[in-house]
């Protein structure tokens, strides 16, 4: 005699009724080396945040400057990449 066969409730995934909502995307320019203007580069080996707030050339706020050093991978030259970070301030709680 064969058993029956005994299934599992699947519990993980998306709730049936669930609408999949569209997310903005985002464009990101990468950093280019300045020698050949390829944007393939080696894995940062240090990293600096300095707290600083200001405006992007571009008119965005920021709070933060970081710096990246890397290396460009078809060349071999090495740079710094500078990028701003904003993190907007917590609101005090009522």
């Amino acid at each position: 005699m064969s058993t029956p066969k005994t299934t599992k409730k699947r519990t993980g995934g998306r709730p049936k009724g669930a609408r999949t909502e569209p997310r903005p995307t985002v464009a990101v320019a990468l950093s280019r080396c300045t020698a050949c203007g390829s944007t393939r580069r080696t894995p940062y080996t240090q990293t600096r945040r300095t707290p600083y707030a200001g405006r992007t050339p571009d008119g965005q706020p920021y709070t933060a400057v970081v710096r990246r050093w890397t290396r460009c991978e078809d060349c071999g030259q090495a740079r710094v990449d500078l990028s701003y970070e904003h993190t907007p301030e917590e609101k005090p709680s009522n």
